[in-house]
């Protein structure tokens, strides 16, 4: 499911591709859930192990799709992989897929740096 919504957006989302993934809730709930991890750091890889091997399995097969960028080719699709888990009920199990969108550009606050990217170190910053 995750890779069949890269491969169908063909690089029409916001670059940089990130994506939130949502297992189990419902229609609503999964969205939720989906768009959260988006506020995930990059560099940060989920609690349990298992999901966490799935996100950088699913970053590497996104990427070996070959879309790149923005829909004109390369290595790198999307720069990560975010997925979060919800109860779900026996008789379904969504799979909710969120592609990043400029939108969710964030910056941190250091009140004695300055701003920062959310998660990096504010070394090199200016206030």
């Amino acid at each position: 499911v995750v890779l069949d919504a890269v491969y169908q957006a063909q690089g029409q989302g916001c670059a940089p591709g990130i994506l939130g993934v949502a297992l189990g809730g419902n229609r609503d709930s999964g969205y939720v859930v989906a768009k959260e991890q988006l506020f995930r750091p990059l560099a940060d890889a989920h609690p349990v192990p298992a999901l966490a091997e799935l996100e950088q399995r699913l970053l590497g097969d996104c990427n070996e799709l070959g879309i790149g960028p923005m829909g004109f080719g390369g290595q790198t699709t999307v720069l990560g992989v975010k997925i979060g888990a919800a109860h779900r009920l026996p008789a379904c199990y969504f799979v909710t897929v969120a592609y990043m969108c400029w939108a969710c550009r964030r910056a941190v606050w250091d009140s004695v740096l300055g701003f920062s990217e959310a998660g990096l170190p504010c070394s090199g910053c200016t206030a």
